[in-house]
């Protein structure tokens, strides 16, 4: 076995492009060889036959040199937690095989199908330009000045050579497909014949074979109970890959791919065509990403006959054509709305599609709206076609069942059939009356959506026709732009001192390779068996009778367990064990863990713990905070506090207001779902832990308590995470008791990975909120008494949501001074799962719930928003709800420093002059200011061990109680012991987290670990420092080595344990920044773009200016995600709708604003440090996407302005399309 593991299985499902891999097939025709990306866990094994397969170790390894590529991502800090970067990798080298020059463009669009969760994608999108000119100018990260110059050797980044790149395999030149291949595995066989005639005699032979080309729909379908499953693949057969083109028509075949389309498509200069080209573009384009385009075929889209297919309307419009046959030879034509309409047809074979080239096709147009949306959410995908003989036809998919077909002019009186004479109130009477006459049930707000559509096609028409005319687009850049700014380090400093320097991280090479391994990457164990949860399909109900019949009969089971099974406590909880590990009597949320079953294989578990039957008592669940609210389902009091007399501070404002906000949940989507491996010892109990996790300690605990053993036989051990932000404090349990109790009872080591649908469905979300605010303001908009009721939606049980809601509470008022402050607020207890830990824990609610005051107030006194926050600001003295009193605060130099980067005032004019001239597009700017706390408000939280063993040779290892999760922790506290021992970086190493290593740490949350452990190792550190300093005294010209071996030849240990204990009293520094963000939005479809952000933040004297850029960026796109792209649904039942992430969007590259700077506050150094004059940084950034919140909700205030709609806006988060179309047209949400 090869065990190449650099590939991830991140989603399973095609979605998320970690899986990618290099697929390379050498093509007789052209005699050329072709390169293009898949994602290889939907890719059967079949479809590669004949090709040549290159993960990311085939790209470059740290042991055989690195592809350029990857060296310039390790410079430019393109990886944070690693598992998605093989993916990266690999998609932009294929573009450069294909491509060797590519514009940014290309960049772009090689890794739209690869997602990242931790980096923001500017430093991935900056590595593919480190051979010009870096825009970070004197500043690169790469500058000599800028960067350790180590004794180790560093090859330096060279050309890109494809001729450098790995040789395809010489016999596979040779290789021809001429004879049907059959390749037979289980139960199933794929058949791969090479031409139609060989595929009708296996059609013949085979009548119930299914047929597949691309091959991405196939999904699970060979994981059956019932007998042999026949595929037959059409991607060789030579008729089906055929393109012609022609004045009359173009004509691909069935197994012609996306990517071979558009490509052909983008060379055709017939004069007739242009229109359909440009609609066909726009079309695949539309389609998913490049993995899935290169394999995904015309005639698989078509025969797949699923909801939501995006070219059924373009071809519908464009009275496109099947060419079909039967398993006899019978060939016959029928439209594509025949050929749909038809079930008979389901028994026929698509050979090819044709489009007929009509010169009296004047307009073609294409839209899917929203352009990226999850899978089975509101949109609609339109196809419009403008003629010369008076035809204005439109094909709309997504308001029924069904297409509808919509003849435009068909509706208006002959004297007015003219596109020009139609408005968007003609478009929306048009588009009821011909919705009533299919008699179709459709949302309003669809019927609205596509009204702004037809629209929009009439703006691409008038601007065409009417120079004059309205534009539909606006002047964006097409690709993105940064700049990133930082403090050089004195040139006082050795360079030998790694301290306030941009390093890569000294793992990098090990994972920008594939080489580094995460919990599933590790060997199986001899003997292992693998677990799967068993879960409940009822948000709440009573178990009636669970049936485990069935498994018994499953091959390769081998044990199975429930809550009966638990020696210990079948309860747990990380503050109060009120949650069930297994449920026993009763399921509380859609998902919740019943059982396990243990296996031989993977595939038996998962195929076994379908069987379990379970015989449910259904309840009426609670599912929303406004139905607990309603029933009083709480957890524990009302948490209040008070400043001040409210009473009197209303008594003396000018204005009171009040309204209402709300912020959705949030999927935290690590791209490495929660598992573990149980490895039991035989004696005393004891049992090896290996977690994806962030709080050993709990985890540890966890686990002993529901086996019912000390904490001492459990070692948890812990090399890296891929992503966690929070979901990964508690919810490992979920999975790591079970995998532990499986090993115990069998005896055998146990592994247990979630799949991602399974992750999403038990995991815990950011907690979703409701405000009710009132707000007392002088006319001059100084805040005189706030008064806000707080509502969280817990989920089913406790886990930390008090702690949230207390950070929450105490950082309502943002970084404002409000005199007279009284909240109250409510844990509401929801038949959902318990939601917990995600990064900024409570407070990117508040900074909403806040800054929409600020609005509030603003619109009702008509000046701007930016004014309220500056004359609100906190200042030095201020006590706020933290009870750290303000000190050395740097909001105002952040805030002015940010408006001088953005361009404020200029900005804030070009914004103003966009909105007078445009109607239908509009733009917002908002400025705001952050403060965040760094400590644990519980003191007993603010510590860390740190353990420091000094070898003979003088190499160093260092052990520690925090997680690298992907925050480039390791990478900083190696730095700060290399200062502290005055030793090379490469001395220096951290091997894992581990509990018999470093015990009772706390967990890695709150942007604070750096401090926590930062602070352990200069004590441990200063404490060898001190026992060699006899010997230095004695030799002062000695060297490291030597002053290590006369210590031992002397006796003294060189092996030191100690604790940092900062923040004796609670909180102990803030984190300041300032953000600025420019939006624009359609107000027809409702979709947005960020134009610009700029970001100030005051991280003291960074550690490490490359990470912690790389934080801000990707805290910012994060919070992004919340503001206003990633929407968490349930449906009425209480069952999970964003499952995957095909059906829950997260920011991807397109996403990134056009403009992105960030600027680290120069001459700031903390002089509140626990470290080096240093600040954390994680969290804190987050906080500044709700200036696109801000611009957002500005933007919309204009488009309604130009309606005469002047009521305040609330805009709850996620800012949807749906609710910025929503609140551009009609009243407020």
């Amino acid at each position: 076995m090869v065990r190449l593991t650099g590939s991830k299985n991140a989603c399973g499902q095609g979605n998320c492009g970690a899986c990618s891999v290099l697929l390379s097939e050498f093509d007789h025709k052209s005699q050329t060889i072709r390169h293009v990306t898949v994602n290889s866990c939907i890719t059967p094994l079949f479809y590669v036959h004949g090709c040549a397969v290159t993960t990311v170790e085939g790209i470059g390894t740290s042991r055989d040199g690195l592809h350029p590529v990857q060296k310039s991502l390790v410079q430019m800090h393109g990886i944070q937690c690693r598992f998605c970067t093989p993916g990266m990798v690999v998609s932009l080298c294929c573009l450069l095989r294909n491509n060797p020059t590519p514009t940014k463009a290309d960049v772009e669009r090689a890794i739209e199908g690869n997602l990242c969760r931790c980096t923001g994608y500017r430093p991935i999108l900056e590595s593919m330009s480190p051979f010009a000119v870096c825009p970070m100018g004197a500043k690169c990260c790469k500058n000599k000045s800028n960067k350790l110059d180590t004794n180790d050797t560093e090859p330096e980044a060279r050309p890109i050579d494809p001729t450098q790149d790995s040789i395809f395999p010489p016999p596979l030149m040779k290789w021809h497909l001429k004879d049907t291949l059959s390749i037979s595995y289980g139960h199933t066989t794929w058949i791969v014949p090479c031409k139609l005639e060989q595929l009708r005699t296996v059609w013949t032979e085979h009548p119930t074979a299914q047929f597949v080309a691309g091959a991405t729909a196939v999904g699970a379908t060979t994981n059956h109970d019932g007998g042999p499953i026949i595929f037959i693949s059409c991607h060789r057969v030579e008729e089906l890959q055929a393109i012609s083109v022609n004045d009359k028509k173009l004509e691909f075949g069935a197994a012609v791919t996306f990517t071979k389309m558009e490509d052909h498509i983008r060379k055709l200069e017939i004069e007739g065509a242009k229109p359909v080209v440009s609609a066909f573009l726009a079309c695949i384009q539309s389609l998913a990403s490049d993995q899935l385009r290169n394999v995904a075929t015309i005639g698989g889209h078509l025969a797949c006959r699923m909801d939501g297919l995006d070219m059924i309307p373009l071809l519908f419009a464009l009275n496109a054509t099947v060419h079909l046959m039967d398993h006899t030879g019978k060939r016959r034509d029928l439209t594509v709305e025949e050929y749909l309409s038809n079930e008979q047809t389901g028994k026929e074979l698509i050979l090819n599609i044709q489009v007929p080239l009509d010169n009296k096709v004047k307009f073609v147009g294409f839209y899917k709206t929203p352009r990226k949306r999850p899978v089975g959410s509101a949109g609609t995908t339109t196809a419009l076609v403008l003629d010369t003989g008076g035809h204005f036809i439109a094909y709309l998919e997504g308001l029924s069942p069904k297409i509808i077909k919509l003849d435009v002019f068909s509706y208006l009186p002959e004297t007015e059939r003219t596109i020009q004479s139609l408005s968007l109130d003609k478009f929306d009477r048009i588009l009821r009356k011909r919705l009533s006459e299919e008699k179709a049930e459709t949302r309003d707000d669809l019927v609205n959506l596509s009204a702004g559509v037809l629209q929009k096609f009439q703006a691409v028409v008038n601007e065409q026709t009417t120079p004059e005319a309205e534009s539909p687009h606006s002047e964006l850049p097409i690709h993105c732009r940064s700049d990133i700014i930082f403090d050089e380090v004195p040139d006082s400093q050795p360079q030998t001192d790694p301290v306030w320097r941009p390093l890569p991280q000294t793992t990098a090479e090990d994972l920008v390779s594939g080489q580094a391994m995460f919990i599933d990457d590790m060997p199986s164990y001899q003997n292992e068996l693998h677990l799967c949860l068993v879960l409940g399909k009822r948000a709440r109900a009573k178990l009636v009778h669970v049936d485990w019949s069935a498994v018994k009969a499953c091959p390769g089971v081998v044990d199975w367990i429930d809550h009966t099974s638990l020696n210990g406590r079948n309860m747990w909880g990380i503050m109060a064990a009120d949650e069930e590990i297994f449920a026993s009597k009763e399921v509380v949320y859609w998902g919740q863990p019943i059982g396990a079953v243990v296996a031989e294989s993977r595939e038996q578990a998962t195929h076994a713990a379908e069987k379990v039957r379970i015989d449910y008592e259904e309840m009426q669940p609670v599912l929303t905070i406004e139905d607990a609210v309603k029933l009083e389902s709480f957890i524990e009091g009302a948490v209040v506090i008070e400043r001040g007399d409210g009473t009197e501070g209303f008594l003396r404002s000018n204005q009171v207001v009040e309204g209402t906000i709300g912020t959705g949940a949030q999927e935290h989507l690590y791209l490495e779902t929660n598992g573990a491996i149980g490895v039991p010892k035989r004696e005393q109990h004891e049992i090896e832990m290996f977690v994806t996790h962030q709080a050993p300690t709990f985890i540890q605990k966890s686990i002993a308590s529901c086996l019912g053993i000390p904490f001492n036989r459990v070692i948890v051990r812990h090399k890296r995470t891929g992503g966690a932000f929070g979901g990964k404090e508690s919810q490992p349990v979920k999975i790591c008791v079970p995998v532990a109790l499986a090993a115990q009872r069998t005896g055998r080591p146990v592994r247990g990975i979630l799949t991602r649908e399974q992750d999403m469905a038990i995991t815990g979300k950011r907690h979703p909120y409701q405000f009710q605010y009132k707000i007392g303001f002088s006319k001059d908009g100084v805040l005189q008494a706030l008064e806000v009721k707080v509502y969280s939606n817990a989920g089913c049980s406790r886990d930390v949501s008090l702690e949230v809601l207390d950070c929450t509470l105490n950082f309502i008022e943002g970084c404002y001074a409000i005199p007279n402050v009284k909240i109250e607020g409510r844990l509401c207890k929801t038949n959902t799962v318990s939601n917990t830990s995600f990064r900024g824990f409570g407070i990117p609610q508040a900074y909403v719930a806040m800054e929409t005051i600020i609005d509030h107030v603003a619109h009702v006194l008509k000046i701007g928003s930016k004014q309220i926050q500056e004359i609100n600001f906190a200042k030095s003295g201020f006590v706020p709800f933290t009870k750290l009193p303000l000190q050395d605060e740097t909001i105002v130099e952040a805030w002015n420093q940010c408006q001088r980067q953005a361009n404020y005032l200029q900005k804030e004019a070009d914004v103003i002059a966009f909105n007078e001239k445009h109607s239908y597009k509009k733009r917002g700017i908002a400025m705001m200011a952050i403060r965040f706390q760094m400590g644990y408000p519980v003191s007993l939280l603010n510590q860390s061990t740190a353990l420091v063993h000094v070898y003979l040779d003088g190499s160093v290892s260092l052990s520690h109680g925090g997680c690298e999760i992907g925050q480039g922790l390791n990478m900083k506290i190696q730095q700060i012991a290399s200062r502290a021992l005055s030793v090379p970086l490469s001395k220096i190493h951290i091997a894992e987290n581990s509990t018999n290593t470093v015990a009772n740490a706390t967990a890695t949350v709150g942007s604070c670990t750096t401090d926590l452990v930062g602070a352990a190792v200069l004590n441990a550190c200063g404490e060898i420092t001190n026992r060699l300093q006899p010997f230095k005294e004695k030799k002062p010209n000695a060297s490291w080595e030597e002053l290590i071996i006369d210590a031992y030849l002397n006796r003294i240990s060189l092996s030191v344990m100690a604790q940092g204990r900062p923040g004796d009293g609670g909180v102990y520094y803030y984190t300041y920044g300032a953000g600025c963000s420019t939006v624009e939005i359609d107000c027809l479809t409702g979709e947005h773009k960020v134009l610009s952000t700029d970001i100030v933040m005051d991280v003291g004297r960074s550690l490490n200016p490359g990470i912690d850029v790389g934080q801000i960026e990707g805290a910012f796109m994060q919070g992004y995600g919340m503001m206003a792209v990633e929407e968490w649904t349930l449906n009425d039942r209480g069952e999970v709708e964003s499952k995957n992430p095909s059906r829950y969007r997260v920011p991807d590259v397109g996403n990134l604003p056009r403009d992105f700077n960030v600027t680290l506050l120069s001459d700031s150094p903390n002089k509140q440090a626990i470290v080096y004059s240093s600040k954390g940084i994680g969290e804190p950034p987050l906080l500044l996407a709700t200036t696109v919140h801000k611009a957002l909700r500005a933007a919309i205030l204009s488009a309604r302005k130009d309606r005469s709609l002047s009521a305040f806006v609330q805009l709850d988060t996620p800012v949807t399309p749906a609710k910025i179309r929503q609140a551009c047209t009609i009243g407020c949400i």
